[in-house]
């Protein structure tokens, strides 16, 4: 959690003590899964860019790269109006 959380404050120039823990929290909640192996993937929706690449980014870095992908909810709202799903 402290990972994404940095990389959020990075990307958005701010301190991390500033950044909503929410979006961080989706990514322990899922390296908690990942790791217990309750999921082998997880899909992180939120529209928050920097939280979801983040997410994508820090748990990579601990394995699990290929289980983890980030779906902007901007774009998710988009194609469910448009009729894309």
């Amino acid at each position: 959690m402290d990972g994404v959380q940095r990389y959020i404050a990075n990307a958005d120039e701010r301190p991390a003590d500033e950044v909503e823990r929410a979006d961080a929290a989706l990514a322990a909640l899922a390296a908690q899964h990942l790791s217990a192996g309750t999921v082998t993937e997880v899909y992180i929706y939120t529209t928050d860019i920097a939280a979801g690449e983040g997410a994508e980014t820090v748990l990579a870095s601990e394995g699990y790269g290929d289980s983890v992908t980030f779906v902007n909810g901007f774009r998710f709202i988009e194609d469910l109006v448009a009729g894309n799903s």
